[in-house]
């Protein structure tokens, strides 16, 4: 049966980050807080359709604000909302968003030294409560991050008390926390000072799949592959511990492609250090312009693509730039209009995909009449075209997380079958499906082992194959 499958096998189409079906369009966040000087400080892309962002004060140095904007379909409208609960000096630091009415943030207090907060909303943003039992307590840790996967899988984090990194998992979309053992985790170091994390939406990253980082003070980083359960640290560290760090930030593409960066308190600059090997060796990271440093995100369903972001803020670069080979060299994206309206590029801030077709970045308002949000958009990236009695039958992302998108479309209304085969050729999965009935869906295969799989689609007399890859 192998054999036979092969022999079918279609060559996959290479997803180009920038290619000729790409465009970028103008959206409106719709803040109304402090125009004409607020910008987007995070975005986190939840799906295609849902997004949400978190508005600064950029005429006050980037302090925050309590507003973020959210949209549901795509970007075409967006809504803004604020943190009505939050008391007077606490101010909003991190989203991490599950669907369009349930989030969750990490909270500081502007005046109380060493106090953050858990906050959640399932109505939207309407209101915000305490989450109670974790990550709320001042005089003991101070809560950092918060990040989701798909189905519903998450993490938060807080620094250590008695030893233990405060890590707590759900896979109910936030509605019970389960706190990890300390046995699961490292303990924390004592020397040369006490350890902790940071707090911020770039100093963790995540992987689809389950896989997850975040940063110490003393240089160490942090991972799990199994959603947050099991936390190990790298072989070595890309900083040593006798500097005295502010803050850091973190992209992967993979879990041996990582970039970190800490931004030292005595020299007052950013230093960035990469690993290609998992963290087995770490190295100066200096890769040649364009290389902005504001913000960077791993696209999801790819190989190995990042995109980074600066406004002018610690180098003397602006612009939006992307990357297909895990940061190893950067381009920057052309577009007269949005990106270089007067022949240099604009300043952009908070970067976010959802995938490899569609993409936000933040900048300021533009001309003073909106505050905008710039939308990425390529359909034919990461999609795999196929012609099957009369129908185009699209599969994407491919590379997947397990979340497979599936759409029909043209004349032909007959059954399809779908047959995914593992490389030994046991046929792990079987549907049918009436073309009447719908025009897409998607097929979870996250509890699938990791690899490639050959995926065999059925209409009438026509059979095509392609290569499936579960990362």
């Amino acid at each position: 049966m192998i054999k036979r499958l092969l022999s079918f096998a279609m060559m996959l189409g290479i997803s180009i980050s920038l290619s000729a079906q790409a465009t970028w369009t103008q959206q409106n966040t719709n803040f109304t807080e402090q125009v004409p000087s607020t910008g987007v400080d995070q975005v986190d892309a939840v799906s295609p359709t849902i997004v949400w962002v978190k508005g600064f004060n950029g005429a006050s140095g980037g302090s925050p604000i309590k507003a973020f904007s959210k949209t549901n379909d795509g970007g075409n409208t967006w809504t803004e909302g604020h943190f009505t609960q939050f008391p007077t000096t606490v101010m909003p630091y991190v989203i991490g968003a599950v669907d369009y009415n349930k989030a969750f943030c990490i909270a500081y207090d502007t005046v109380t030294p060493n106090y953050a907060s858990f906050w959640k909303t399932v109505d939207g943003g309407t209101t915000w409560t305490i989450v109670t039992g974790i990550l709320n307590t001042g005089s003991t840790t101070f809560a950092d991050g918060v990040k989701f996967w798909d189905g519903g899988k998450g993490f938060c984090y807080g620094d250590p008390v008695s030893g233990d990194f405060q890590i707590y998992t759900t896979s109910d979309s936030g509605a019970t926390w389960t706190q990890v053992p300390g046995a699961n985790i490292p303990n924390a170091l004592t020397s040369p000072s006490g350890e902790y994390g940071f707090n911020g939406a770039d100093c963790a990253a995540i992987l689809p799949g389950g896989t997850a980082f975040f940063i110490t003070n003393l240089g160490r980083v942090f991972e799990s592959t199994d959603y947050g359960i099991h936390w190990s640290i790298t072989a070595t560290r890309p900083f040593t511990p006798s500097v005295a760090y502010g803050s850091n930030k973190m992209c992967a593409s993979s879990i041996n492609n990582i970039i970190v960066s800490v931004f030292t308190t005595s020299s007052a600059t950013w230093s960035w250090m990469n690993t290609t090997d998992g963290g087995a060796t770490w190295n100066t990271y200096a890769p040649a312009a364009p290389f902005y440093t504001y913000a960077m995100c791993y696209v999801p369903g790819s190989s190995n693509e990042m995109v980074a972001t600066d406004p002018d803020y610690q180098t003397p670069n602006e612009g939006v730039a992307y990357s297909t080979d895990g940061g190893l060299t950067w381009t920057d994206y052309l577009d007269a209009t949005y990106l270089q309206p007067a022949g240099t590029n604009v300043q952009c801030l908070a970067v976010g995909f959802s995938d490899q077709q569609n993409g936000w970045v933040g900048n300021y308002d533009a001309g003073t009449t909106i505050n905008s949000i710039l939308y990425f958009h390529d359909p034919t990236a990461g999609v795999t075209l196929n012609s099957v009695n009369g129908n185009d039958v699209n599969v994407y992302p491919n590379p997947s997380n397990g979340l497979v998108h599936f759409s029909v479309n043209g004349p032909n209304k007959s059954d399809i079958n779908i047959k995914v085969f593992d490389m030994v050729g046991n046929m792990v999965f079987n549907e049918k499906m009436n073309v009447n009935d719908f025009s897409s869906t998607q097929f979870d295969f996250s509890g699938y082992a990791k690899g490639m799989y050959m995926m065999q689609i059925t209409s009438g007399n026509d059979i095509k194959t392609q290569k499936l890859v579960i990362r």
